[in-house]
């Protein structure tokens, strides 16, 4: 038989969403549990493709029929899940970060574009204290979660999950190339988070408070670091500077929504943050390329204070400093 130009085409849509070194035949191969002449039969066309077939690489990859058709042009398919507070473990949490971080990674060119409205998620993880507390927060305040929700909280109690896994996170962001917009009050949501669970004597510790504002202190002077060179490295390690460059942008008039941008290998994903925790992502070209204009608008109106304009990046880490202090005083 002919080759279809639907089925053609469907399998060069899956091949642009692949990374360049992972091969379409060998993934169609898996899949689909046949040989891989049959896989190329099939991706050639030679082979009509069946219809629980079609659904387990729609699935599998995440494409939408209706849009890819025609049918909804509309709709836009995107993937993930959703954080269950009866079933919500740490250890599963971080894992799954540690997971996409890695896939990121595997690739030759890569970047990660973060439009920020919290402190990047990654930061936290290169001070297991700080992200302990973070993570308890959002599983106790977000998710009502029946095991956090009572009693207080004490750092000894989880920051062993976050020197193992939690560590994993950091190193691999550090080896990501990356542009973040920043606002000064992104760093508001976790100093209002600490002080509301000492007013409420959720902290079973007043030195817990302290070492989770001396952590959010360092972070701050970690990132300024990094700012000034223009690439990331270890805490305390500027002698291990990466090849990841750092771009840094400060936007005066605009607070982020956590939204993200994935470059790798020529392929582009959205990754859009809902219900605090929770994640979803997308490859949809039209979607993708109406992020990637949105950054693009962002940037040009914001500051670059990476490697340049000192004296805006002195203010705006100072000022943040400021607030720290201000606040650690209460204690």
């Amino acid at each position: 038989m002919q080759p279809t130009r639907e089925q053609t085409a469907f399998f060069k849509h899956l091949k642009d969403k692949l990374p360049s070194h992972i091969s379409l035949v060998d993934e169609v191969s898996d899949l689909l549990n046949i040989s891989i002449d049959s896989a190329y039969r099939r991706i050639r066309g030679e082979n009509t493709l069946r219809f629980d077939e079609i659904q387990l690489l729609a699935k599998h990859y995440s494409v939408s029929l209706d849009q890819f058709l025609g049918l909804r042009p509309d709709a836009i398919m995107f993937s993930g899940n959703f954080v269950n507070e009866s079933k919500f473990d740490f250890d599963s949490y971080l894992k799954g970060i540690v997971q996409k971080l890695v896939q990121i990674n595997s690739g030759s060119q890569k970047e990660i574009s973060y439009f920020n409205k919290d402190i990047p998620i990654f930061h936290h993880f290169m001070f297991p204290e700080l992200a302990a507390f973070k993570c308890y927060f959002w599983c106790r305040y977000n998710l009502n979660h029946p095991v956090y929700n009572k009693g207080q909280f004490l750092i000894n109690d989880f920051v062993e999950i976050f020197n193992k896994t939690g560590k994993s996170i950091a190193d691999l962001y550090l080896q990501i190339p990356s542009t973040e917009i920043w606002n000064v009050d992104c760093i508001n949501t976790t100093i209002m988070q600490i002080d509301y669970y000492r007013e409420c004597k959720v902290f079973r510790s007043d030195d817990d408070i302290r070492t989770i504002y001396e952590c959010l202190e360092k972070l701050v002077d970690h990132i300024e670091q990094q700012v000034e060179a223009g690439c990331k490295f270890p805490f305390k390690q500027p002698q291990k500077k990466s090849n990841a460059r750092y771009k840094f942008f400060v936007n005066e008039f605009v607070l982020g929504d956590n939204t993200v941008l994935i470059h790798v290998d020529g392929q582009k994903a959205a990754i859009v943050a809902h219900s605090v925790i929770n994640f979803m992502e997308t490859t949809d070209p039209k979607f993708v390329a109406y992020i990637s204009d949105t950054f693009d608008t962002l940037i040009k109106k914001s500051k670059l204070v990476s490697e340049i304009g000192e004296k805006d990046r002195q203010l705006f880490f100072e000022t943040m400093r400021q607030r720290i202090h201000d606040k650690k005083k209460l204690i």
